[in-house]
């Protein structure tokens, strides 16, 4: 058995709901506010935003080959 790719993190992808600014945020940086919602802070807005649990894309990043 061999080894492909190994994973180093897992991150959500989302749209702000305000501005539409493409948003990357880990796990910890979400804060579960209940009800399948999400707080976050918006680097564009410069304040807390909430987003439903549908709207969020999960992402693995794996480690680069190359190295």
């Amino acid at each position: 058995m061999k080894i492909i790719n190994k994973a180093v993190k897992k991150v959500y992808r989302f749209n702000c709901p305000d501005c539409g600014a493409r948003l990357e945020a880990n796990p910890n940086e979400l804060v579960d506010m209940g009800n399948k919602i999400s707080k976050f802070y918006c680097p564009i807005c410069r304040t807390d935003r909430f987003i439903g649990w549908g709207d969020l894309r999960k992402k693995t990043v794996y480690e680069d080959e190359s190295k």
